[in-house]
């Protein structure tokens, strides 16, 4: 094969991302999931949300928490 077949041969290279969930070919930009996972997409981001906010949460009850036994224990040293 000369090197003139060999680049009439070459097909074009589409630019795409694959889908993270069933691994499907997409051309969409800005989104990572096909439209036929889009349900477990947002499962899975509402529970990351909740994980978050969860998180987030407990951390200002921990913060709480510190502050009273701080002040129980200044509280009882006077």
């Amino acid at each position: 094969m000369s090197e003139a077949e060999q680049i009439q041969k070459r097909s074009y290279i589409y630019q795409h991302r694959h889908c993270l969930y069933c691994g499907r070919m997409i051309e969409v930009k800005g989104r990572t999931y096909c439209l036929r996972c889009k349900p477990e997409y947002t499962k899975e981001t509402s529970k990351v949300e909740r994980s978050k906010k969860f998180q987030k949460m407990l951390l200002y009850y921990m913060i709480a928490l510190g502050v009273v036994i701080v002040a129980l224990l200044l509280y009882s040293y006077l």
